[in-house]
């Protein structure tokens, strides 16, 4: 199997609007979590998110496209555009190279608007570009189109393991020889009154701690509550060493592993054991070729729920036993929320920049630790000598992913 070179990141996400303005916040410990201006939330069970502040549509799109994309599309497409840029994919063979940018809900505002357009005047007021805006793999069509790109482009959307997913997939493809080159990541933008709606009456998401929305996010904390709500969009590009050593780029880092796998439990809950996620876990580091002690940084899924945290925990304590403590840990959602589809492009290009600087980015929030938790969770950022990183994802549905990366030198 060739190996899988990662040679371009970009990212746009509560932190910023590229990859190194994220990763010094990370570092920085600081936060993109806050009160919600752009709509009522007087009726709502919480009244914070952590939004993409300053983007400006017209930088990547003209403006009668603005009239017809979601925001996650035009996140996504910027992300995309950085991530191209980087890796130089204007040297590629487009016919070799494809997409796999991906939206688990696609532009949910969009929606939201054409079904009320159609209450209040009738069907023929719904736009002509209702369903192509509405689509989740608007996002890869456009950024294929964009870049010219003409190898296999599609959506995958399995809720919060949406772009873990993706990138699972896109080295796969370039294993199996369909692709020499793949974009590819996700991205949400979901933060609307009836996503935040259905997630609160679920009792899934937090409240501003205390009155401070930073401190809501709270990965293992004895006080956590839930998850707070995120949008960004990330995006990677992948190629086999020997592709990119032809066109003299060199990498950021190596996807050496990735496992899949499904709970076959519930809709919504995780299982309590954690052994859906195991089993992606395992199959992770059997394609990476690597025992579990050689992992040296976890960024796991860390949603900050009750359950959550913990079944994920003991899905890793059955894979790494008495290590686990050893091994150094962080929560990236703790200072972007959960951008849900796009969590594991954001969260992996962290371990990539964790890998690349040798560095590794705290978890704020973490005032009382569980006591059922015992890990080494990073509460200052700090200099590392790590080899590998494991990410890992969990979905609605079931739907597990863990990612293997190594660094490049």
């Amino acid at each position: 199997m060739p190996r899988i070179a990662i040679t371009g990141l970009g990212l746009l996400s509560p932190l910023g609007l590229d990859v190194p303005t994220f990763w010094d916040g990370l570092c920085a410990g600081r936060s993109g979590v806050d009160f919600i201006t752009e709509f009522s939330t007087e009726k709502l069970r919480t009244d914070i998110a952590a939004s993409v502040r300053g983007f400006d549509p017209k930088s990547v799109l003209e403006a009668r496209e603005i009239d017809y994309t979601g925001r996650v599309v035009q996140l996504g497409l910027a992300a995309s555009l950085q991530a191209a840029r980087q890796a130089r994919l204007e040297d590629v063979d487009k016919t070799r190279t494809g997409v796999l940018v991906s939206s688990g809900q696609g532009a949910v505002e969009i929606f939201e608007e054409q079904v009320k357009r159609a209450a209040a005047r009738g069907p023929r007021a719904v736009s002509p570009y209702f369903i192509p805006s509405a689509m989740p793999n608007a996002l890869s069509g456009l950024v294929a189109t964009k870049l010219g790109l003409m190898g296999p482009s599609f959506n995958i959307a399995s809720a919060c393991a949406t772009s873990t997913h993706s990138i699972a997939i896109g080295a796969l493809m370039i294993a199996s020889g369909d692709a020499d080159v793949m974009l590819v990541g996700g991205g949400e933008a979901a933060t609307c009154p009836n996503t935040l709606a259905g997630f609160g009456n679920a009792r899934a998401l937090a409240k501003a701690y205390e009155g401070d929305p930073k401190r809501a996010s709270r990965p293992y904390d004895k006080h956590r509550s839930g998850f707070v709500i995120g949008e960004g969009a990330g995006a990677l590009v992948l190629e086999s060493e020997a592709h990119a050593a032809s066109r003299g780029v060199r990498p950021i880092a190596w996807l050496t592993g990735w496992g899949m796998s499904s709970d076959a439990e519930h809709v919504t809950r995780p299982h309590p054991e954690g052994l859906g996620l195991k089993l992606a876990i395992e199959a992770a580091l059997r394609r990476a070729g690597i025992a579990p002690t050689q992992v040296g940084y976890l960024n796991p899924h860390a949603t900050s729920t009750p359950a959550g945290d913990v079944a994920e925990y003991k899905a890793l304590c059955a894979v790494f036993g008495d290590a686990l403590p050893k091994i150094p840990l962080s929560a990236t959602k703790s200072m972007i929320g959960h951008l849900l589809g796009g969590a594991g492009a954001a969260e992996g290009i962290a371990c990539v920049c964790s890998l690349r600087d040798q560095r590794l980015h705290p978890s704020t929030n973490v005032d009382e630790l569980d006591p059922v938790f015992d890990l080494d969770v990073i509460r200052e950022a700090r200099p590392c000598d790590v080899r590998y990183a494991m990410k890992t994802s969990a979905g609605f549905g079931g739907h597990n992913c863990a990612l293997v990366f190594e660094r490049a030198s």
